[in-house]
């Protein structure tokens, strides 16, 4: 009965996310305190922490790590941004282009892969969308097709580091693998989905290199107009924002190497505190405005999702060991094809859904022994399901915001038409690629 109840709590609020009853923060707590409610009435015991302390469920159930890399890294991004090397990169990368729209898309696609792979998705989609809707109207371009391209690659460049996204750190830190080796076994797939994705665009949306002199010309000295360095106020910090900016990323790339930075009462909450905190010093009069940019609806949205998540994983309750009994089974079953099959699985899920429940389920519900490409399945599925619908990922609702509001029409049906061949792409790569992850690993 109560494995039963507690399955259908989680229907619900998966139905809930879906088709936004309510704001997510909100539906989450609410549905984690009748969780908690329910769970306690029915005599489920949660423990307590030692030494003598009693530490309240909610807070045994709430995964700290993962909160501890979100708050820290939207602090450190905040305060880098407003030293203005995002905004001066994008446009260094306009100016590479000299204003042919096959460069331009070419360029502007690596620069969205190497942004998403280090902000998150929406900071990502903001510089680059907004950059590009100037850019096109300077050179009297369409600035859909280009939108949509970025906005479908924001989600494969999520599946680059191990901190891209939040399917990622769940998913990454449930399987053990440190940010290095998801870096180099991710990389070859971002690539081939990449490009993919770019020949695609190429060809259903007819952008094509010029060819007259004249109009190469023209478009050259537009682009020319733009000043990279007028977004940034202070050189000094500008500077020093690279310094940490470059820092923090080798710290998280080589921390579960090196020496008290490997420990586990570390980990990479720390390296995101540590960047974040050296930001802070840096920028003192920031303080107050960074802490106010942090996503904190996100944050108690997680607090929330992991009270439920963790109740259903209990023992007692008993709903992700079944779910975790039906990817066993699928396992058994068909053999090296799972992982292929749960790219798709979960990819279409988190298309209609939000893939960050999905990720932290996935996560409680594998067992220990759990073979990796599974896990490299969860995480391909769940960031590339986000290209399936207009609401699938933040990246894409930002993107499809910035083209309603340059005066772009487009449907919810009309965007699943369009997205629908860039999607079964990068999920047919997807597949085929856990499937060579499947025989090497």
């Amino acid at each position: 009965m109560i494995t039963l109840f507690f399955g259908a709590l989680l229907l619900a609020t998966l139905l809930g996310l879906a088709f936004e009853v309510l704001p997510k923060a909100v539906l989450a707590l609410v549905v984690a305190g009748i969780g908690l409610f329910a769970a306690i009435a029915w005599g489920v015991s949660f423990g307590h922490g030692g030494g003598g302390h009693h530490i309240p469920a909610p807070v045994n159930l709430i995964e700290w790590p993962t909160l501890g890399v979100i708050i820290g890294s939207s602090i450190f991004v905040e305060i880098a941004a407003r030293s203005g090397i995002f905004t001066w990169s994008a446009i260094r990368i306009l100016k590479l282009s000299r204003g042919d729209p096959w460069r331009l898309l070419l360029l502007l696609g690596v620069l969205t892969l190497v942004f998403s792979a280090f902000l998150n998705n929406v900071t990502a989609m903001i510089i680059i969308g907004s950059l590009t809707v100037v850019a096109c109207k300077r050179l009297d371009m369409d600035a859909r097709p280009f939108l949509l391209v970025e906005a479908f690659l924001t989600n494969v460049g999520g599946l680059l580091t191990l901190i891209s996204s939040l399917p990622n750190i769940i998913l990454g830190q449930a399987a053990g693998i440190t940010f290095l080796r998801f870096f180099v076994i991710a990389a070859p797939y971002c690539v081939i989905a990449s490009a993919a994705t770019l020949w695609l665009a190429r060809r259903r949306f007819g952008i094509v290199p010029l060819t007259d002199p004249e109009a190469v010309r023209k478009a050259n000295q537009r682009v020319q107009e733009f000043d990279e360095w007028e977004t940034v106020e202070d050189r000094q910090f500008f500077k020093y924002s690279w310094f940490v900016t470059g820092g923090v990323i080798l710290l998280f790339a080589l921390q579960s190497y090196l020496p008290v930075f490997r420990s586990e009462d570390l980990g990479l909450q720390f390296v995101a505190f540590l960047g974040a905190t050296v930001m802070l010093v840096l920028r003192p009069k920031a303080v107050d405005e960074a802490l106010r940019k942090v996503e904190w609806s996100l944050v108690f949205f997680f607090v929330g999702l992991f009270v439920l998540i963790g109740i259903c994983g209990h023992p007692d309750v008993g709903v992700l060991a079944k779910m975790g009994d039906g990817i066993q089974w699928l396992v058994d079953t068909t053999g090296g094809g799972a992982s292929a099959i749960l790219v798709w699985v979960t990819g279409i899920l988190s298309g209609l859904t939000d893939n960050v429940p999905l990720a932290a389920m996935l996560a409680k519900m594998l067992p220990a022994g759990t073979p990796e490409d599974i896990y490299w399945a969860g995480i391909i599925g769940g960031n590339l399901g986000g290209n399936v619908t207009p609401i699938g990922s933040a990246a894409i609702v930002v993107g499809v915001t910035l083209m309603k509001r340059e005066g772009i029409k487009i449907t919810f049906l009309g965007f699943m038409k369009t997205a629908a061949p860039f999607a079964f792409v990068q999920l047919l790569i997807g597949s085929a690629y856990v499937l060579v992850l499947r025989a090497i690993l």
